[in-house]
């Protein structure tokens, strides 16, 4: 609480500074100024200082100055998101603290976007960055304006694209070489072809070995799919073709498709298991320790991954179809169009010992199968003097295909090198075999009227959605329908203190579709229900020293209810039974962010985010997964009725911070080419791994580096990540069975380094 005192305080005080240093600036003209960045969060390119929300956009100038490459690279500079893929199968972006506690859900607590289409699933989420325009992270609820899961928020990527209004072609063909084999090479274009039509392309490759060497025996038995050499590594593939033309005035139709074939190999990670003495504390359960108390053990300075183990292999293809029509100068009608279809095939060894398997050779088989998605929506904006406002509908469906199994093999031996899915011995237990149909039909609305005088604005948005959901179980043919209605409105305030400097205050409703347990055997939990939360937001977003700092904040709480929760199944006689979900629970959220970036001269820049997000659990919240027959818990470090009333919310850090700092010169010589470094500091907290608070993930700094040299059209730059060779624990989660439980850690990528040389025309 004196934390979020401070911070209101502050950005009460942060628009009178500003305010303040206008009027007794010096009237010399300062030539260096923050760039403007422009998002199209609300769909529609407007100034991130002018959008009353918490949003961080990463444009294509701080990706590659900050070496971002991935969701995890994103998180690390961004206030209030975390992030981590579990190895590609259940990544979970976590946005304010709000963690989902079931990393094996569908459905994720963030919505992710590619230029304005939903993507369904999580495995498909992490693209990349190097066909990317912009990366816009948007913080608070977003239901009312994204639909379909934006619980806590959204992430939109936008690529590279055609556009109209070039007077040549336009693009960058670029290669990466680095170490542990890093090779990357690609090209992106747009060419226009007279005043009303123009093409965009892109293909783009990129492989690496990782940068964890992998010590398991036949770590180089060239299995596929599988992991090869050094843990870590990928070889990926994207590509895309798009199109942009206004054949009348006033009429523009744009069609975009874009490919990404994704072949990652395991990361590295280990298995803490109860049967291997590995465990501290908790109930004595077959004469055994059953859980972790204290940090989970970190990394040597290798791992042992099974080379029949990988990630993610999939396929993903994305098309995307608008257009929109002026009616009048102050009316458009839009509809668009958007298709996912992807296929996903993911194996996870899951035991302590991968060179030497006690008993058969455990894999975790999740997620496999495909998804095929069709959305649309149709809209129409209007923008007046002093009130604009949109109406529109949208309806999407689509199937999942969805196996979780369970693959025993024997040990791997030099004359028995199968692949997972060519080994004649291998025998597979399905725990789930389930097709999910899906179909959301919403209508929504927004407005926004100014107020006399113009430096007020009021605003509100609802969105009513109908989702029905369709699962069968194949195994055994059980069906289950339901349908859930959601309302989320969204209401905003917001006032120009000065031209530089703006307030803003904000009430939203976020909701999240429930689902099914097709494994349940009572009727009444085959059925989990939605959940919602309310946050409640103030923030300040200022520019101010003629453009030189610019420095933006929010403090918000949030009022979480109906939390789905992991559970053992309650009318199951069968203590192993798959774990199923329930309602179990409240929750309250309550934090700050911030973001700066300040030009300190003319060569010397700086920027840095912190966030803080305190998230507990209310009283009475229950986890069954602790109450289990018999109960790991012994009273003492949690207790055996499963309450985590006041205890934390696990798998995402409290407090973030980053800190970059860059010089940036023009050389006297060969034409005055400019030059440029920059280092960046990142940190987290350390976090539970559990809502027992028993185990926790250690805090973590990361340090990084970047030199370049511009010489006209040609950029080549020197870069490092994680500087120093940190070797660190990424997340973890736990298995609750009656008869042992396991604690499977992932660890971060190791330091890697390169080269990267561009040519733009």
């Amino acid at each position: 609480m004196l934390l979020s005192a401070a911070a209101l305080s502050v950005m009460v005080a942060i628009p009178q500074v500003a305010h303040a240093q206008e009027n007794t600036a010096s009237e010399e003209e300062t030539p260096r100024q923050m760039n403007t960045i422009m998002v199209t969060t609300r769909a529609r390119a407007e100034s991130i200082q002018d959008v009353p929300l918490s949003i961080t956009a990463l444009d294509e100038d701080a990706l590659d100055a900050k070496s971002i490459g991935s969701l995890e690279d994103v998180a690390r500079f961004t206030s209030g998101f975390s992030f981590e893929n579990f190895s590609g199968g259940f990544a979970t972006p976590v946005i304010r603290g709000q963690a989902q506690t079931r990393v094996t859900a569908l459905e994720s607590n963030v919505s992710t976007f590619f230029d304005g289409i939903y993507m369904p699933r999580s495995w498909a989420t992490d693209v990349g960055t190097s066909s990317i325009a912009r990366i816009e992270v948007v913080k608070g609820p977003q239901s009312a304006r994204y639909g379909r899961n934006a619980f806590a928020g959204a992430i939109n990527y936008v690529p590279r694209k055609a556009e109209l209004g070039l007077d040549a072609p336009t693009g960058n063909i670029f290669t990466t070489i680095g170490d542990d084999e890093r090779f990357d090479v690609g090209m992106t274009g747009i060419v226009p072809i007279g005043e009303r039509f123009a093409m965009g392309a892109s293909i783009i490759h990129s492989e690496y070995d990782g940068s964890w060497e992998n010590s398991h025996p036949f770590a180089d038995a060239g299995i596929s799919p599988g992991t090869t050499g050094n843990s870590g590594g990928w070889d990926n593939e994207s590509v895309s073709f798009t199109a942009i033309a206004e054949p009348i005035d006033g009429w523009v139709t744009e069609f975009g498709y874009y490919n990404f074939t994704i072949s990652r190999e395991m990361g590295a990670n280990n298995q803490y298991a109860e049967n291997a003495f590995q465990m501290n504390c908790g109930a004595t359960r077959n004469f055994q320790e059953s859980l972790l108390c204290g940090e989970l053990p970190g990394p040597t300075d290798s791992v042992a991954i099974d080379p029949r183990a990988y990630s993610v292999q999939s396929d993903t293809d994305i098309f995307r179809f608008r257009t929109a029509y002026d009616l009048t100068n102050d009316l458009e009608l839009s509809y668009m169009f958007g298709r996912v279809e992807g296929e996903v095939d993911i194996a996870n060894m899951t035991v302590p010992d991968q060179t030497n398997c006690i008993g058969p050779c455990t894999f975790q088989n999740a997620p496999i199968g495909a998804i095929a998605y069709d959305s649309h929506e149709l809209k129409l904006d209007y923008t007046g003097d002093s009130f604009r406002g949109a109406l529109g509908a949208f309806y999407t469906d689509g199937t999942d295909d969805y196996l979780f199994e369970y693959v025993l093999v024997p040990n791997l031996t030099a004359g028995s090198t199968f692949s997972l899915g060519e080994d004649p011995n291998a025998v597979r237990f399905p725990l789930t075999d389930s097709t999910t149909e899906t179909e959301v039909t919403s209508f929504f609305a927004e407005g926004q009227y100014t107020l006399p005088g113009g430096a007020t604005r009021v605003g509100a948005e609802v969105r009513w959605s109908e989702t029905t959901l369709t699962a069968t179980n194949n195994a055994s043919g059980l069906q289950l329908e339901e349908t859930f209605t959601a309302v989320t409105p969204r209401f905003t305030v917001e006032h120009d203190l000065t031209d530089y400097s703006l307030v803003y205050a904000s009430a939203a409703r976020g909701a999240k579709a429930g689902g099914f347990n097709p494994t349940a055997v009572a009727p009444e939990f085959q059925v989990f229900d939605e959940e919602f939360n309310w946050t409640y937001e103030l923030g300040a977003k200022n520019t101010f020293m003629d453009g030189r700092l610019v420095l933006n904040g929010a403090l918000f709480y949030t009022d979480w209810t109906d939390v789905q929760i992991n559970s053992p199944d309650p009318s199951s006689a069968d203590p192993d039974a798959v774990s199923i979900t329930l309602n179990l629970g409240n929750a309250e959220v309550l934090g700050v962010e911030f973001d700066a970036a300040f030009y300190a001269t003319d060569n010397l820049s700086f920027d840095g985010t912190f966030s803080h997000a305190d998230g507990t659990y209310s009283d009475g919240t229950i986890d069954a997964r602790f109450r289990r027959t018999p109960s790991p818990c012994d009273n003492v470090v949690c207790t055996s009725d499963g309450d985590v009333g006041g205890n934390d919310i696990e798998r995402t850090p409290q407090t973030q911070a980053s800190f970059g700092a860059q010089w940036e010169d023009t050389l006297p010589m060969w034409g005055g080419p400019t030059w440029s470094v920059r280092g960046d500091l990142t940190w987290q907290s350390e976090f539970y791994a559990t809502s027992a608070n028993l185990a926790t993930i250690p805090e973590r700094t990361l340090l990084g580096a970047r030199a370049g040299l511009d010489w006209d059209n040609v950029n080549i730059s020197l870069w490092a990540k994680n500087l120093t060779d940190e070797s660190y624990v990424s997340n973890a989660y736990v298995v609750l069975i009656p008869f042992g439980n396991t604690y499977q850690t992932f660890y971060g990528p190791r330091r890697s380094f390169g080269m990267t040389a561009r040519y733009s025309f």
